[in-house]
């Protein structure tokens, strides 16, 4: 039996950039979906978010797995169900928590993704004490308890280059 042809294909390599508080290096489709962002979390209101989630095309990822939100019209009843105190008040104030922090540019190939906050990859364990408390501003109080022998996840957003708003969801 012959043996498959070897893949010449190579996977894109990521770079991630320094963190950065500079919102004017930003591109502009990136500030202005920040802004709607934030803009809905001053509401004090989670429906006001619809207006940034149905100005993408294509619904953000807010979980994995098969309690994940499937339409833009099941988005806020989700986050409400996933704040601790089901009025997203938890969810608007880790999502504020969240832009208050440096970002990063993730480039992997030709894609480029804005994260929030830029220490979403790292370990606790490797977080001084000041980082380590903003860390936990981004922590849902449901992860507290689950966390107990392993790093808590660490909420984080991703905005592409063309503004579009790609993830609101934990680290894993």
């Amino acid at each position: 039996m012959a043996k498959p042809p070897q893949s010449t294909r190579t996977q894109p390599r990521e770079t991630t950039s320094a963190p950065s508080r500079d919102l004017a290096a930003l591109p502009e489709r990136v500030r202005a979906m920040r802004e709607l962002i934030l803009e809905a979390v001053e509401s004090g209101d989670i429906e006001d978010l619809r207006r940034p989630i149905e100005r993408n095309e294509t619904l953000p990822i807010f979980a994995t797995g098969a309690e994940r939100p499937r339409t833009f019209a099941d988005v806020v009843g989700f986050l409400k169900a996933q704040s601790f105190d089901a009025q997203s008040r938890e969810t608007l104030a880790i999502i504020a928590a969240i832009f208050d922090q440096a970002y990063a540019k993730i480039t992997r190939g030709p894609v480029v993704t804005y994260e929030w906050p830029a220490f979403a990859a790292r370990s606790m364990g490797e977080a001084g004490d000041e980082e380590r408390r903003e860390m936990w501003r981004c922590v849902r109080f449901a992860d507290f308890a689950s966390s107990s022998d392993k790093a808590p996840a660490i909420e984080r957003i991703g905005i592409g280059a063309d503004g579009t708003w790609h993830y609101f969801v934990a680290n894993s």
